[in-house]
């Protein structure tokens, strides 16, 4: 994590295997105490720094929210097909 103010906390879907929105707007320790929480229900979580303060409310609607969630997916994807070509190449 870097020193950003705020964060944004995604979880990983495991019926789509992206990343959804879960909080915004989060102190540090805010973010990492529910990706704890997520850790202990078996869930994986990212903490994602914010740029700024997200003026919508509810992080399910936030447009902001929801880019940092579909570019996690795709840096989860990527770095999966990385493993596989990896493997494959040993």
């Amino acid at each position: 994590m870097t020193d950003s103010a705020l964060k944004i906390v995604v979880v990983l879907d495991p019926e789509t295997h992206g990343y959804k929105p879960a909080a915004h707007n989060l102190a540090a320790t805010q973010a990492v105490d529910l990706v704890q929480q997520f850790s202990l229900e078996d869930r994986t979580a990212k903490v994602i720094d914010q740029l700024q303060h997200h003026r919508t409310p509810d992080y399910m609607k936030c447009r902001a929210c929801t880019k940092a969630a579909e570019q996690a997916s795709e840096q989860t994807g990527a770095d999966a097909r990385d493993t596989d070509r990896d493997a494959e190449a040993s």
